[in-house]
């Protein structure tokens, strides 16, 4: 008996030890948006798909941006800016085809266990 409140008295003083805090976390990614035989056609093939980003909601932001993390706030994912790109480039045909990148800077929270 004197060995389980001994057990259980180091446990109650080793888990008051960990405390945790949020850590923001900033982080960009490049997406293709996708391919037009125009500039300005692939310029607004940009521009929808990062309106349709910004729309989006955390959880759908979490598996297009592809944040996997331990301790993850779902909820504080968010698009901080947006840029569009075309990208020139030849088929194997050599037919000319622009491609439409959008780079989007986003944050979000996770959960970290500071040991004191």
């Amino acid at each position: 008996m004197k060995k389980l409140l001994v057990a259980l008295t180091a446990l109650l003083i080793s888990s008051s030890a960990f405390a945790f805090s949020w850590d923001s976390k900033q982080e960009n990614i490049n997406l293709t948006a996708g391919v037009s035989d125009s500039r300005e056609g692939a310029y607004k093939l940009g521009r929808q798909f990062a309106s349709n980003i910004e729309q989006s909601s955390p959880k759908k932001l979490k598996r297009t941006l592809g944040i996997y993390e331990y301790g993850l706030k779902t909820n504080s994912i968010q698009i901080d800016d947006s840029q569009i790109e075309v990208d020139e480039f030849s088929t194997a045909q050599g037919d000319v085809k622009y491609r439409a990148i959008v780079n989007l800077g986003y944050s979000y929270d996770i959960r970290e266990a500071n040991n004191r």
